[in-house]
């Protein structure tokens, strides 16, 4: 099995999808992705400290690296 993503907004998407059609493929999936992401709690725990400015700074690797320790 092989998936090809194709941007349906597109005019060559258009296009692709009509011949895909035509050709009576066995099975056309649409995904339709949500508006908003979904992250889990960490990811969301990172963001809210982000906002709030409480991030390491750092001038170098070398430096992120002393202060991660």
């Amino acid at each position: 099995m092989t998936t090809v993503v194709i941007n349906e907004k597109t005019k060559k998407g258009k296009i692709i999808l009509d011949l895909i059609r035509e050709m009576n493929v066995e099975k056309i999936i649409e995904e339709k992705k949500s508006q908003h992401p979904v992250f889990n709690d960490i990811t969301l725990q990172a963001i809210k400290e982000a906002r709030n400015g409480e991030t390491v700074k750092c001038t170098n690797f070398d430096d992120y690296l002393n202060k991660v320790k």
